[in-house]
């Protein structure tokens, strides 16, 4: 249908579309307008085709997750865009929808349009808005716009320079009050980024079924520095919110410029900015994923669609406000997104909700009124199982609002000298460190303190957790054996085979393990550092 076909229909029935919007009303106009070969050039689509195979075309009604979108375009199989059509002047009706149908689909795209106004977002962003007059009298300035709208490098460069503005993005929400939106937009960027890995071909050397799980890793190993340093920017620590601001500035100039390796150099030094600010081991346990970002840098030079996940993690960190965040997070996360890449039923592995967890810690004593009323040498509590973290996390911040009075490097070596977990896997200890990092974020970004954490949090990759201690010497344990010991005879051994996980990990520390294990023996002359355990708490 021809554009002057198209006016002809508008001024006749306009009126009738102030009252009906489906049927044949303002919807049955605006896809006449999609499918216009003169303006979208659009192909009306059909339910039975392969939507990975969609290109170029629309659906009409589309429901998902209880959103009705009342038109669905699929530009490719990456850019979709959902669209809200109301009542000729009432399109003001439709913005929350479109919020919500962008939600739904998981899409950064939206349109709203009542016929002869078009508004086009780019995720919360009005991008342009046009009129029915302009499209029909300047067809080809519409056309180089819905051109540039559709293309990757424009999607970005339309939020990092509109966002800027804040009154047209709803920037900085509170995690606790948009909690699920949290978790969905995890989600996507988890899913998102570990698909373009695998497409990529990045870890074709693993097998596969291990590629969607370092995919995974890799994805939440970023995914977890860039919370760390928007949390010191959104804290006001230091020079944090500008240099936030510059970052992104500059990410912008590199995609105008294409200059897409100098975007993953800006994202590769925020590891290092961590470990200085916030926690320096860190940046010990970056170097696999800063490894494997070298090879990037190689790879991603001509396509932004190569680094376009690095990208969302970014649009991800300026849509929340990361201060004062008083909930466990990563434990939460590994639980409802992750953990199927981890199942294995003889693991057992349970996510103990934090209720219950304060519940646990109340009964055993470890409460913080508890803590109050103990010495600093009575509080060394080890998880033996511990996972994500979740009982760690909870005891770390018992210990913190206990002891309230101490110096931040007090605290820190309280934290260092009584806090313990062991697991079977990797991960999701990994995210056990992070969690406990996060719990003490508000003193180490305190300014009168202003001090990194030095010292690696004492939780270990372990075969199981009883093989781990086979070469402790359990002396003076019976008294059989202490007479055995004091007679110079073998010390006692759980097992006679050493320890041998097949692999180093950099969630173990040796030296660390050996200091945890000496001081667990008996030994006769005073500890001046005591590790014994006051407390053994896990999942029951």
């Amino acid at each position: 249908m021809t554009i002057k076909e198209i006016k002809s229909i508008w001024d006749t029935e306009q009126n009738e579309y102030r009252k009906h919007e489906i049927g044949s009303g303002v919807q049955d106009f605006v896809n006449k307008i999609l499918m216009s070969e003169e303006i979208f050039n659009l192909k009306k689509g059909k339910l039975s085709d392969d939507e990975r195979n969609r290109k170029n075309e629309f659906l009409l009604e589309q429901t998902k997750k209880q959103k009705r979108a009342d038109i669905i375009i699929y530009v490719d199989n990456e850019i979709i865009i959902p669209v809200e059509v109301e009542k000729y002047k009432n399109i003001k009706a439709g913005k929350e929808q479109i919020f919500n149908y962008q939600k739904a689909w998981n899409k950064k795209y939206g349109i709203l349009t009542d016929g002869y106004t078009w508004i086009f977002y780019n995720n919360k962003i009005e991008v342009r808005q046009f009129t029915l007059d302009f499209i029909f009298n300047k067809t080809e300035l519409f056309l180089k716009f819905w051109e540039e709208y559709t293309l990757a490098d424009n999607y970005y460069l339309q939020f990092f320079e509109l966002s800027k503005d804040t009154n047209n993005y709803e920037q900085s929400l509170n995690i606790d009050e948009n909690k699920k939106d949290f978790f969905d937009d995890i989600t996507k960027l988890i899913t998102g980024f570990s698909k373009k890995l695998n497409l990529k071909g990045y870890f074709k050397e693993l097998p596969e079924t291990e590629k969607e799980r370092k995919a995974v890793e890799i994805t939440y190993a970023y995914f977890i520095q860039f919370i760390l340093y928007k949390t010191l920017a959104d804290n006001e620590f230091e020079n944090f919110g500008t240099d936030f601001s510059q970052r992104l500035d500059r990410i912008t100039i590199n995609i105008k410029n294409k200059t897409y390796g100098d975007i993953l150099s800006v994202i590769k030094s925020i590891s290092t900015i961590i470990s200085k600010n916030i926690y320096k081991p860190f940046i010990k346990e970056q170097e696999l994923i800063n490894d494997t970002l070298d090879n990037l840098l190689i790879k991603a030079q001509n396509d932004i669609k190569d680094i376009s996940v690095w990208l969302d993690i970014f649009v991800f960190i300026k849509k929340y406000n990361f201060a004062n965040i008083q909930n466990e997070i990563f434990g939460y996360i590994y639980e409802n997104y992750l953990k199927q890449l981890y199942a294995n039923e003889n693991k057992g592995q349970y996510f103990t909700p934090p209720e219950v967890v304060d519940f646990m810690l109340e009964e055993l004593g470890y409460s913080q009124k508890k803590l109050a009323e103990k010495n600093n040498n009575e509080i060394s509590i080890i998880d033996p199982s511990c996972g994500s973290g979740t009982f760690l996390y909870s005891a770390v911040r018992n210990i913190i609002n206990s002891k309230k009075t101490e110096s931040f490097k007090t605290l820190e070596t309280l934290i260092s000298k009584n806090i313990f977990g062991l697991d079977v896997e990797e991960f999701p200890l990994y995210l056990a460190e992070m969690s406990i990092i996060m719990r003490m974020l508000p003193i180490i970004t305190e300014q009168k303190y202003n001090n990194p954490i030095d010292k690696r949090i004492q939780i270990f990759k372990t075969k199981d957790s009883i093989s781990e201690f086979q070469d402790v010497a359990l002396k003076n344990t019976l008294t059989d054996i202490e007479q055995d010991y004091k007679n110079n005879q073998n010390q006692l051994n759980l097992f006679t085979d050493e320890l041998n996980l097949g692999y180093t990990s950099y969630i173990r520390n040796e030296d660390d393990l050996k200091g945890l294990k000496s001081s667990l023996e008996n030994n006769e002359e005073p500890r001046i550092n005591r590790y014994r355990f006051d407390y053994v708490v896990g999942n029951p």
